[in-house]
């Protein structure tokens, strides 16, 4: 049985979240229970389920009825089987509930349901289906329940499961490590071979980019020359950010951001002054190497859900494209930056001769990374300008919620904004391991 909860919070608003509950008597049901393969199976076999009548009436019409449907993923081969399937939990940290279902498919059910269109399902489904963009998994499958009083909401999908992919961030600040603590083994192009990775990267985000302002005539993601409204809207929530974070954080933090705050308000003003009307596409609008997959065949970019607190509508709202850009070279930063720290944990200590020069390998990836996205874009003829002051005043809006994220529910993360933060303007060592400074 699939249940809906409404939770009325303090303030009045109501949150509807969904599970699932099996057994008798009926309990929430786990990942090894069947009860989510149960759905993938529906989903295969495009079962429309009628919600159970109101107050226990089987005279009465259903308010409420689930839509399962299969995609090109489970109608090419990945649903064989699935009905015997094994399903296990996904093993990651998730805001949502993700299954594995029999080696083959991995199923994400939203706990929180909201009106409309989830972006992961909608970009999901266009990326692999109508733009052919080979960097996603393929969608196999979707459910959605509708309801007279909450319309359409998205349930559940279904994707390919990628059984070897493995976490962009890790296996950068796992390959680094290494390089850092094997200095015999480094050769004279080894920041060339370390840097691949960015270049790589800025290649499939180009391609991403190009993919979603292609739109192919699907008028949601029809791309439009952003408003002076908008750029107006941009400086004011970058300055808000700002200012909400020299708000939460204390510290060597606070003082890295009062130091600094006029330079970055002066920044900002990029987004108001820029002479030409920046393009708005749909974006990744979560995009860091955590979103990352990186297996043999190459990359694979997931999670499209964008942030879970904001509506179904904001989610869906066009963007820039350098806003991801930003995020991820601020993913970069911090991946490389987080590596010194593992440097020097393993090696107990300072690392004296280090393997590979961090602070070049960070100035090395940013240009590599940029570089080939510029390539990218003029080899798929996607109508994005790549202008530098505006993608700095998204960097630093985006170093600014990281403060804000880290204060707010990781603390032990704030020496990445930090650093970061530094990194962006005068330079930071690279703690405990020799070759200079970080600067960019």
């Amino acid at each position: 049985m699939l249940a809906v909860a409404g939770m009325r919070l303090d303030d009045g608003t109501l949150r509807r979240y969904s599970f699932a509950l099996t057994g008798r008597p009926l309990r929430v049901a786990e990942p090894g229970d069947g009860a989510w393969r149960s759905l993938v199976v529906a989903m295969a076999e495009g079962r429309t389920i009628p919600g159970l009548p109101a107050d226990g009436d089987p005279g009465a019409a259903p308010t409420a009825v689930l839509i399962c449907r299969p995609a090109g993923a489970m109608v090419s081969g990945g649903g064989a089987g699935v009905g015997v399937a094994d399903e296990r939990a996904l093993g990651a940290d998730q805001s949502n509930t993700s299954v594995v279902i029999g080696e083959q498919l991995l199923l994400k059910a939203f706990r929180r349901l909201q009106p409309g269109l989830n972006p992961e399902l909608e970009l999901g489904a266009y990326l692999s289906e109508e733009a052919g963009f080979a960097a996603v998994p393929p969608l196999a499958g979707f459910v959605e329940l509708v309801s007279q009083t909450y319309g359409t909401e998205t349930v559940a999908l279904a994707q390919e499961f990628l059984a070897d992919g493995a976490d962009a961030y890790e296996s950068i600040a796992e390959s680094l490590t290494a390089l850092i603590l094997a200095p015999d083994a480094v050769t004279a192009d080894s920041l060339q071979v370390a840097t691949q990775v960015a270049a790589d990267l800025g290649a499939v985000t180009a391609g991403l980019h190009a993919a979603l302002a292609a739109a192919h005539g699907i008028p949601d993601l029809e791309p439009r020359d952003a408003s002076r409204r908008e750029l107006r809207a941009w400086d004011r929530t970058a300055r808000a950010g700002l200012a909400r974070a020299m708000e939460v954080v204390g510290g060597e933090a606070a003082t890295v951001l009062r130091d600094l705050s006029p330079r970055i308000a002066q920044a900002f003003e990029a987004f108001e002054a820029t002479a030409t009307l920046p393009l708005l596409t749909r974006i990744h609008a979560d995009y860091h190497l955590g979103q990352v997959l990186v297996s043999p065949d190459g990359y694979r970019i997931v999670d499209f859900e964008g942030d879970p607190l904001r509506t179904i509508d904001e989610r869906r709202a066009l963007d820039s494209p350098l806003r991801d850009v930003a995020s991820m070279l601020r993913s970069l930063d911090h991946v490389g930056r987080s590596v010194g720290r593992r440097a020097v944990a393993r090696n107990g200590g300072p690392v004296e001769s280090p393997g590979l020069d961090l602070a070049a390998w960070l100035r090395r990836s940013r240009e590599r990374f940029l570089a080939a996205y510029r390539v990218g874009l003029r080899e798929s003829g996607a109508p994005i300008v790549l202008d530098p002051t505006l993608l700095r005043a998204f960097e630093l809006d985006k170093e600014c919620r990281e403060f804000i994220y880290a204060a707010t529910y990781l603390p032990s993360w704030i020496w990445a904004p930090t650093e970061g933060m530094l990194g962006l303007f005068d330079g930071v060592d690279i703690g405990g391991v020799a070759g200079g400074k970080g600067s960019l």
